[in-house]
């Protein structure tokens, strides 16, 4: 992956929100672009988000990870999706 392919990716229009799958198998959910800190070799993920009193969601918790450890992008499913998945 490289941060040209990141980068597309967290400027769609409109933004969908995806989760970054790692070369572990782990996954990141991103759901809002400014998230995101996008460098040459790696890229700030957020992990925890919470909102304050106020409404704004924050970043709580976050890893940087190496562009090189990120296989794919993918949706997220949709809740119709997610519920016939289910047993």
């Amino acid at each position: 992956m490289t941060y040209h392919d990141l980068y597309r990716k967290l400027h769609d229009e409109p933004l969908k929100p995806f989760r970054v799958r790692l070369t572990n198998s782990t996954v990141i959910d991103v759901r809002e672009p400014g998230s995101v800190i996008v460098g040459e070799s790696s890229a700030v993920l957020p992990v925890e988000m919470i909102l304050d009193d106020r409404g704004v969601r924050v970043a709580r918790n976050w890893k940087t990870k190496s562009l090189a450890h990120i296989v794919e992008f993918s949706d997220f499913e949709s809740k119709a999706e997610d519920r016939r998945s289910r047993p």
